[in-house]
């Protein structure tokens, strides 16, 4: 099921009502008439009651629900065929070489650009496991010829040129939020949350297009609707609707200060908070592991038991970048009972290249995919949980989001995340004569419905700015008395 056809179903469940401004008063008084011709008092409009949060939240599981306990798993079977034929493509000293960091040789020629622009369509051939999602064959020897030849038209084309002819070619196709070359993400096709401040509807009732509206935590904490929608540079919205002028704004990630607890816990007004910026006992991608990330980490890890009773709890994973997703599903199964399974279907794709990396894909499986698909369970619960999120959530960011939309009673709140799981299991690789970087994954994964999320990510059920979601949640939990502390 599609996203929005999600939110028309939650749509459909939620009493369309909310928090509009009062008209403004009347700016003179006018004469009164005389007694005799008085005219009636008009009755006025009945105030529209505030949306019932037990009537949204249910809408959101019953929505929710549909998917995760879907009878049927995916089928990626079509995008993972064998591949033996591929199993001596390269020789011992070309797969040290295609893993071992090192800058362009010396006297670099054109006929060493147009050889790295081969082994680079080899490498995705042989290697990435998203290949065959994206075409096969039939998609990337065409971009390969049209590289070469853009190449070879250049008197004296040089590392710059590589990178530079390879992504204009390659992002039309890669939606893929891990894929990098050089110094390019494939982030042409990323969707940003967009919003309109300070217009807040009652009601859907007879607005021109419900597609630009979606449901937010109002001033004073009760739900109603304001202007959100997901665009590439916001150029694509319509400036006016409804009657009003909609001065569109790109939502915020949370500030790069905010983004320095690994783990942390804290408490307001009873309610637990749990803030989790990162999954990776790394301080990046290529670094050595930190004793001290590590520890926060198995904190997170050790800790969900703690919460199993909690009436309320926040879980705050904004700028949450990925990591190792180990942590999260070990917290989930202490506040819930089990282990998470959410629907999808993953396959890792032993390769020679990453069974010559890495020492859990089995040589002997050389030349095929480990594929396998589940079917999804969903967590019986009461008690909501609000799930804080933002366009710096990606990778195992994301499974955080993933294991709790199989959780009742659990609502996200922010902007979207950045969609960044299509292909797991990444490694960094570097072009023969230049040594022009390229980093992918070795697997495919698709989770719920099978949409390709990358670029997009999932979308919040409640859409409000993401570095002012925590006041939001609180100002809800106060409007609706969620909080017996209070």
């Amino acid at each position: 099921m599609k996203k929005r056809a999600l939110l028309s179903l939650l749509l459909a469940l939620t009493l369309l009502a909310g928090c509009a401004p009062s008209a403004e008063a009347p700016t003179s008084t006018p004469a009164p008439l005389p007694t005799a011709t008085a005219s009636p008092t008009p009755t006025p409009e009945p105030t529209p009651e505030p949306v019932d949060f037990r009537e949204f939240l249910d809408g959101v599981n019953a929505a929710r629900k549909a998917i995760i306990t879907q009878e049927e798993p995916l089928d990626i079977s079509p995008y993972t065929p064998d591949f033996h034929e591929q199993n001596h493509t390269f020789t011992e000293a070309e797969l040290e070489r295609l893993t071992t960091e090192h800058g362009p040789e010396e006297n670099l020629t054109k006929d060493g650009l147009l050889s790295d622009a081969d082994t680079f369509f080899t490498l995705l051939q042989t290697t990435y496991g998203a290949y065959y999602y994206f075409g096969g064959d039939e998609t990337f020897f065409p971009l390969r010829d049209a590289v070469r030849e853009e190449l070879s038209a250049m008197e004296a084309p040089t590392v710059q040129d590589l990178e530079d002819v390879l992504y204009r070619h390659l992002y039309p196709v890669l939606v893929d939020g891990h894929f990098t070359l050089g110094n390019y993400g494939m982030w042409d096709h990323v969707q940003y949350m967009y919003y309109v401040p300070d217009i807040y509807l009652d009601s859907l009732d007879g607005v021109e297009n419900p597609d630009y509206l979606k449901p937010t935590i109002g001033p004073d904490g009760r739900i109603c609707w304001w202007y959100a929608a997901m665009s590439g540079d916001g150029s694509d919205l319509p400036s006016a609707l409804d009657g009003h002028t909609l001065a569109w704004q790109r939502a915020k990630r949370l500030s790069q200060n905010g983004l320095a607890q690994i783990f942390d816990k804290s408490e307001w007004k009873g309610v637990p908070i749990l803030i989790s910026r990162s999954m990776s006992a790394r301080s990046n991608v290529i670094g050595s592991i930190v004793p001290e990330r590590v520890e926060m980490l198995e904190k997170l890890a050790a800790c969900g038991g703690d919460y199993t009773d909690s009436p309320l709890l926040i879980f705050d994973v904004r700028g949450n970048g990925g990591g190792d997703d180990s942590y999260v599903k070990d917290w989930f199964q202490g506040w819930a009972g089990n282990r998470a399974q959410c629907p999808g279907a993953f396959s890792y794709r032993y390769s020679q290249l990453s069974c010559h990396l890495f020492d859990f894909y089995p040589a002997k499986r050389m030349g095929t995919y480990r594929v396998y698909s589940q079917t999804g369970v969903w967590v019986e619960r009461t008690g909501p949980v609000f799930v804080l999120q933002d366009k710096g959530v990606a990778s195992s960011g994301e499974s955080v989001v993933e294991i709790f939309q199989t959780a009742a009673d659990t609502l996200f709140v922010g902007g979207p995340t950045l969609g960044c799981a299509l292909t797991p299991n990444n490694w960094r690789f570097f072009l023969p004569h230049s040594g022009l970087k390229c980093y992918f994954g070795t697997g495919l994964g698709l989770y719920g419905a099978g949409k390709n999320r990358d670029g997009v990510g999932y979308l919040p059920d409640l859409w409000v700015e993401p570095s002012k979601a925590l006041d939001a949640v609180k100002r809800l939990i106060e409007y609706y008395g969620l909080n017996t502390e209070q």
